[in-house]
């Protein structure tokens, strides 16, 4: 018998190039992300390492950034807005993720890359955790379909430009590393694994409220495992409920949580809020796990039924393939598949109480990522050729679009919004570093240039979230300007004089001055404003002229020194960066547009 052909010889893989091409991939994947330069909460942090943030904060507690003992001071300072709810509450218990970065500021100082390559390793530890679950739950070739849809996901992506949020990555990789654990005692190990998963389950919770929907996944464990006796059943939930008990608890006494907020909707102090907003939200964030979608397709305005209906297609179009994936495995695989897809569904419970968005499921990621690629391998992979039914028609179909959305959408998508996250943070680095020069100007000409924490700054409008950022990134350590007052937070407006030390805003129509329901980081809808209310600050009164559907559009603000003070400096927020805002002359209007004039028309 003669020898086969060498190309004939079949090709034996080297068990590293998976990994290998994992972890390429996800260089790549995430670059822009890695590249980005500070972002968000990110000089919030800095400011409260460096000591210069109106509150002292300790190395764990970097995620404190409004509580009832500094809410009066950052209200003086303007560093929360006139429309802050009174008992505005924004504290989150996540001591070990509030040390890496403590950690990260002085062992590698002010350098971004470092710190993004530090969370990019949390990145690919979290990639190792999944793919050692799958191994051991899934077949050789859908564990390495699931580790590949779970690594490159775009929930990943924002944990990545965005420090402050390394915590889900921290918290993710501590809870796969936990049910591993767990898994290894539920099939046979001692109580030291127990001990060990309850361990890994604590470090989890200690990086921060995420962790909870890990819980999700122990919860189904015990809930589809008949087989295994009711006491180890019992103490596996125990190695998640002990710890995570002690947490709630330790949360509650410190009065960590978000009050007041339309962001946040905390379980624990305002459950209607959060009961209210849980459909939409469950729907939205399947609907981006599953599908890969942005978090602006599903509309806002969508009546609840309409919302129901598309959950139940959605459901009963992946009933067909699912079944058909399950029906190839033994009674074990269909149990393993059973708790990952109940888990993947039971851990979205806590992050139900923030805006949707794929940030939050890296936790439903784990286990939407081992039942998709079951369906592929079902599909692609059949073994023997098949008979042609419309079942396996349909399985055929559904496995393309989520092998589309997952494996090729999915990337792109991680890329897109971390390079556009790179660019923002670029671009309000420069229009920090153009306002810090303007802010440095002598008062007088000739005079002596002023410090930036000296400035008493009125923004007359802003765009978004960073301009509540934007003070503390004027200067090297975090030092916010004396004085920071945002008059609005929306798009044209138009600023009326009355006198010397009077103006007022009026926005359109259907507008407000700032945003509502869930667009509001500081103030919730169950505390809306009527007209007549007034806000008094230090300096500032400010007055409620008119409310419309979005809130108020008209509000009057008295200063206590001139308007035109040399000590105070005037500007707004435009799409292309900061400009002055002089205040018109009393009795005169002047618009502020947040887009650029339009160039002067060139001649005939």
């Amino acid at each position: 018998m003669s020898p086969a052909h060498p190309l004939r010889t079949a090709w034996r893989r080297p068990p590293w190039l998976p990994l290998a091409l994992l972890f390429v991939a996800g260089v790549l994947v995430f670059l822009p992300a890695i590249r980005s330069p500070l972002f968000l909460d990110d000089y919030f942090q800095t400011s409260m390492i460096e000591g210069t943030y109106p509150a002292p904060r300790r190395a764990w507690d970097l995620y404190d950034f409004v509580g009832d003992a500094d809410r009066a001071l950052l209200l003086e300072r303007g560093l929360l807005p006139w429309w802050s709810h009174p008992h505005i509450t924004v504290r989150f218990l996540r001591p070990l993720s509030s040390v890496l970065l403590y950690a990260d500021h002085k062992v590698l100082g002010n350098h971004p890359l470092l710190s993004h390559v530090h969370s990019f390793a949390w990145w690919a530890l979290a990639a190792l955790a999944a793919r050692a679950l799958y191994r051991r739950v899934l077949g050789p070739r859908a564990a390495l379909l699931a580790t590949f849809i779970f690594a490159l996901a775009p929930c990943h992506a924002l944990p990545l430009v965005w420090l402050a949020n390394r915590e889900v990555l921290v918290s993710v990789t501590f809870g796969l590393l936990g049910l591993g654990a767990l898994l290894r005692f539920r099939e046979g190990g001692r109580l030291l694994h127990l001990g060990t998963a309850t361990l890994l389950f604590g470090l989890s919770l200690l990086g921060g409220e995420y962790a909870i929907g890990l819980g999700g996944y122990v919860l189904a464990l015990g809930l589809t495992d008949g087989r295994t006796a009711i006491g180890k059943r019992l103490l596996a939930l125990l190695s998640f409920a002990a710890p995570a008990a002690a947490y709630l608890v330790v949360r509650a006494r410190l009065g960590y949580g978000a009050e007041g907020s339309g962001f946040y909707h905390d379980p624990f102090r305002n459950p209607v809020a959060f009961l209210q907003r849980v459909p939409r939200r469950l729907i939205t964030l399947l609907a981006e796990s599953w599908l890969t979608l942005d978090p602006d397709t599903v509309d806002p305005a969508l009546p609840a039924w309409v919302l129901g209906v598309i959950l139940v297609v959605g459901v009963a179009i992946l009933v067909v393939p699912l079944r058909r994936a399950l029906a190839r495995l033994d009674d074990e695989g269909r149990g393993h598949v059973r708790w990952l897809l109940l888990g993947s569904v039971l851990s979205l419970a806590p992050v139900l109480a923030v805006m949707p968005a794929p940030r939050v499921l890296g936790a439903s990621l784990f286990g939407v990522a081992a039942t998709v690629a079951l369906i592929l391998d079902r599909a692609w992979f059949p073994g023997e050729p098949e008979a042609r039914e419309r079942a396996g028609e349909l399985s055929a179909l559904v496995a393309l679009g989520l092998g589309f959305g997952h494996l090729i959408h999915a990337p792109g998508a991680a890329w897109v919004f971390g390079r556009a996250c790179r660019a923002e943070a670029v671009a309000f680095a420069e229009h920090a570093e153009t306002l810090r020069a303007r802010l440095a100007e002598p008062v007088t000409p000739g005079g002596a240039p002023r410090s930036p924490a000296d400035a008493d700054v009125v923004l007359v409008r802003g765009l978004g979230g960073s301009v509540f950022v934007l003070p503390y990134a004027l200067d090297a350590k975090g030092t916010p300007p004396a004085r920071w007052r945002i008059l609005g937070l929306t798009g044209h407006v138009l600023m009326l004089r009355r006198d010397a030390r009077t103006i007022e805003l009026v926005v359109a129509r259907g507008r407000g001055l700032f945003p509502d329901g869930e667009g509001n980081l500081f103030r919730g809808e169950g505390a809306p404003f009527v007209a007549g209310d007034v806000v008094r600050l230090p300096g500032m009164r400010v007055t409620v002229l008119e409310v419309g559907d979005a809130g108020p559009r008209r509000a009057r603000f008295e200063f206590d020194e001139p308007l035109d003070a040399p000590s105070r400096t005037w500007v707004t927020d435009r799409f292309d960066g900061l400009y002055d805002a002089t205040p018109p002359e009393p009795g005169f209007g002047k618009p502020f547009d947040p887009w650029p004039p339009p160039e002067d028309p060139k001649p005939e």
